[in-house]
């Protein structure tokens, strides 16, 4: 039942194994993300993770409640482990959730694609924790269409539910959608900048810059691929 879904669901792990065989692994929450430090720790913190570097124009917190960027904060950690190392590194990945366990062979760029894009939909930046609902449902290593699904399915399931609850005029149009992507693009061109200042070599920068192309590619081909799927649900359901 999804009302016991914070005991149940809410760890998913990541372990990377290298060829050298050392192993990494990362534990994230989907309920309560990475928990901002406290001001004494928040010091210790690297410079490029201050909310006014690379501030994104969107943002809309202000540094005299915020001194550190939510969304830094909660990958700056992973950012700092793999600074040095290049995209094209092989690793075997295992994925774990309390239903079931992805593994897949793969370089180091395409996993931490979708280690930085878990730990940002959980962090408490305002413009990526919209995305928190997907990550509740993490799929690991997603394709476009497969990211495009999700998305628009969640997003209706929810216009639904709050159009019964009657809180709300539901958005059957996706306007929302267009408006997130919309920010997100802000988001990601700054946070890339971000990690650049962090990375000595691409394996981080390309993981970033590939989770943007996915969000940018959403943003502009969000009509014609949900055309697309019409003839795989026309005739279902």
């Amino acid at each position: 039942m999804l009302k016991d879904a914070p005991d149940v669901m809410n760890i998913i792990t990541y372990q990377l194994t290298f060829e050298n065989q050392q192993r990494v692994c990362f534990k994230l929450d989907t309920q309560q993300g990475v928990v901002v430090p406290s001001a004494g720790h928040q010091q210790d913190c690297p410079p490029w993770t201050r909310l006014e570097v690379e501030q994104c124009q969107n943002c809309p917190l202000s540094p005299e409640q915020w001194s550190h960027c939510p969304a830094s904060l909660a990958i700056h950690e992973i950012v700092a482990l793999f600074a040095d190392h290049l995209s094209i590194v092989p690793v075997d990945v295992q994925v774990t959730t309390k239903q079931r366990t992805y593994c897949k062979k793969t370089d180091l760029q395409s996993c931490l694609h979708s280690i930085l894009g878990l730990a940002m939909a959980t962090s408490q930046c305002p413009i990526l924790s919209r995305l928190r609902p997907m990550a509740y449902f993490h799929l690991p290593f997603a394709s476009l269409e497969e990211t495009l699904f999700r998305l628009v399915s969640t997003y209706l399931l929810k216009q639904y539910l709050l159009g019964r609850k009657g809180t709300q005029a539901p958005d059957w149009d996706l306007h929302g959608i267009e408006s997130l992507y919309k920010d997100l693009e802000v988001v990601n061109h700054h946070l890339l900048k971000r990690i650049r200042l962090a990375s000595k070599e691409d394996a981080n920068i390309n993981a970033v810059q590939s989770y943007c192309s996915i969000s940018f590619l959403v943003g502009i081909t969000l009509e014609q691929t949900l055309n697309e799927f019409l003839p795989i649900l026309e005739d279902g359901l």
